[in-house]
C-alpha cells in the first residue's frame, strides 16, 4: 500500500511539475507587475521616453481607420501610493497609433499623417501629411533625425525629412511592415505578413523580423521562420529583440541569430509594446488595458 501511495504521489508531483514547465513555456506563469485601465481605450502603443521619463499611450478610442477626432494620448504616472494612473494629455486625434520621441518631440502616426507634439507642453506642433498613405502604423527615428513610418496595409515605409514625407521602400516583399526600430545604421522591421485581404488584415504567410540598411536598403532577415502577425518592436540592452504578435496575443524575445523564446501569452491583441529598462509595457487593445511585465 505504501509503495502504491508513493508511486501515486510521485506521479502526481511529476504531473504538477510538468504543468508548471508548460505554463512557463507558454508565458502564463509570468504575472503582471501592474495594470492601468483608467483613461485607456483601444490602446495601440505604449512607449517609454527615456529623455522625459514619461510613459505615453496612444488610444485609438474609435475604429482604427476612422477620422472621428476622438482619439487621444495618455501619460502613465505613479502616485505617492506607488500605483500607476493614466491621464489624457493630448485629445482631438483620430486613431493615433505608433509613438516615438526625439529631442523633445513626440511623433504619433494618425491614419494618413504624422503628428508632432511638444513633450513639455503637450501642444501639437504640426501635422505632416503623408501622400497616398492608407494605414500609418509605427514610427522609428534615426540618429540624424530622419523619421521612418510604416504603412501596413500599403506595405510601405515612408521617411520624413524636414517635415516632408517620401517613400523609403515599398512592395509585397516587405511583408506589410508594422513595428519599426532604428539601431545604428539599420532599420529593424517587425512585419505583419503581406496583407492580401485589407478588410480583415488577412495574410497568407505570417511576418518576419528583418532589417534594412539605411544607406543601401539591403534587407537582412533575423531568423528563417515566420514569427507571426507582428506589431511592436523594441531591443534590450544585451541586443535581444522584444516583439509582439497581435493576433496570437503573445510577446517574444528574439536573439540576433533568430532564436525565439516566448515571454508573455494570453493577452488579447498585444499591440505596440514599449520597453522601460527591464519592464515590458504591453497594450491590450481588446480589453482597454496596459500591462507591465518584468523581463
Amino acid at each position: 500500500m505504501n509503495w502504491i501511495f508513493l508511486r501515486i504521489s510521485f506521479f502526481g508531483f511529476c504531473l504538477s511539475f510538468a504543468g508548471l514547465l508548460v505554463a512557463a513555456e507558454k508565458g502564463q506563469a509570468r504575472k503582471a507587475l501592474w495594470t492601468v485601465k483608467e483613461s485607456i481605450l483601444n490602446p495601440e502603443s505604449a512607449y517609454f521616453d527615456p529623455a522625459s521619463g514619461k510613459i505615453f499611450v496612444s488610444n485609438v478610442a474609435g475604429k482604427p481607420a476612422d477620422k472621428d477626432g476622438i482619439g487621444w494620448i495618455s501619460v502613465i504616472s505613479f502616485g505617492k501610493d506607488g500605483k500607476p494612473r493614466a491621464s489624457k494629455v493630448v485629445e482631438g486625434l483620430n486613431a493615433p497609433k505608433g509613438l516615438r520621441a526625439n529631442k523633445g518631440v513626440l511623433y504619433v502616426t494618425d491614419i494618413d499623417e504624422v503628428v508632432k507634439i511638444d513633450i513639455n507642453t503637450s501642444k501639437i506642433l504640426t501635422k505632416i501629411k503623408v501622400p497616398d498613405a492608407k494605414f500609418l502604423n509605427d514610427v522609428g527615428v534615426s540618429a540624424d533625425g530622419r523619421v521612418f513610418v510604416s504603412d501596413t496595409i500599403a506595405s510601405k515605409i515612408y521617411v520624413i525629412e524636414n517635415d516632408f514625407a517620401s517613400v523609403f521602400v515599398e512592395g509585397p516583399e516587405f511583408e506589410s511592415p508594422n513595428g519599426l526600430l532604428v539601431v545604428g545604421n539599420q532599420l529593424y522591421v517587425a512585419s505583419w505578413g503581406f496583407i492580401t485581404v485589407p478588410s480583415t488584415f488577412g495574410a497568407k504567410v505570417p511576418g518576419h523580423l528583418y532589417s534594412l540598411d539605411l544607406a543601401t536598403k539591403k534587407r537582412t532577415q533575423v531568423g528563417m521562420k515566420p514569427l507571426g502577425n507582428l506589431d511592436g518592436l523594441e531591443q534590450t540592452k544585451n541586443g535581444d529583440f522584444i516583439v509582439s504578435d497581435w493576433v496570437a496575443g503573445k510577446v517574444f524575445r528574439v536573439s540576433k541569430s533568430g532564436k525565439t523564446a516566448l515571454i508573455v501569452d494570453g493577452i488579447r491583441n498585444t499591440a505596440d509594446i514599449g520597453l522601460m529598462g527591464n519592464i515590458i509595457l504591453v497594450p491590450s487593445m481588446s480589453t482597454d488595458q496596459v500591462f507591465a511585465y518584468r523581463l
